[in-house]
């Protein structure tokens, strides 16, 4: 025998045997356990979903927890799926419709409390506490609650804006500024000292602004 044949002879021994032709057959016949045979690659499920899928499409949804799956497979039938989104970090379903429900009456603090006492947690598995909520707030565009924050004495930017005849936008742009006395109270409320030195300071910052929306002031 020469060395050739012997190398063969060798890789054909180390090469295991195929198996019997019922073996194949029978996974082929229910793809599940094939998907989960161990011996199954990553790069043959891929293979396996383009033989039995020819596309699939995502379509639009109005809840941000969840996806719209539209699946067209090779025999010509069509499925939809609706399945909740997935992923690190994401903030379950139940939390933000909890946050968006109560976010207006509750403090986050509290909101944080009724979270934990539900058993749920966060995207990270994490208990609730203040500054999660305040993440989640921030995303979803949920407002916190406008506590009272006006002490005697003081004005709200849209009691001011009545007072001086112009729209609440404006007064709260200066006030952002910092061009007009003013204090962030709870919940970020900005709180305006209405006494007659700091009125005059906001009435001569309409006299000159000139393009500034007037409205009709409010009455004494």
């Amino acid at each position: 025998m020469t060395e050739e044949e012997t190398a063969l002879e060798t890789a054909r021994a180390a090469k295991p045997p195929l198996p019997p032709r019922s073996t194949p057959e029978a996974l082929a016949a229910d793809p599940p356990r094939l998907w989960d045979d161990p011996d199954t690659s990553p790069r043959d499920r891929k293979r396996l979903l383009r033989t039995l899928i020819a596309d699939v499409t995502l379509l639009p949804i109005d809840h941000r927890g969840q996806v719209r799956i539209g699946v067209r497979w090779h025999t010509g039938a069509t499925d939809e799926i609706t399945a909740n989104r997935k992923g690190t970090g994401r903030t379950p379903t139940t939390a933000v419709e909890i946050i968006s429900r109560y976010g207006a009456v509750k403090t986050s603090a509290r909101l944080a409390e009724q979270l934990n006492a539900a058993g749920l947690t966060t995207g990270k598995g994490r208990p609730w506490d203040t500054a999660a909520v305040a993440r989640v707030r921030d995303v979803y565009s949920v407002h916190a609650p406008r506590t009272a924050a006006v002490q005697d004495g003081e004005v709200s930017i849209a009691q001011a804006a009545a007072q001086l005849g112009v729209a609440p936008k404006a007064v709260g742009n200066w006030v952002r500024k910092g061009r007009l006395p003013a204090r962030r109270g709870a919940a970020g409320r900005w709180c305006i000292p209405w006494d007659e030195a700091t009125q005059a300071l906001y009435r001569q910052q309409v006299a000159h602004s000139f393009r500034i929306r007037r409205t009709r002031p409010a009455e004494d």
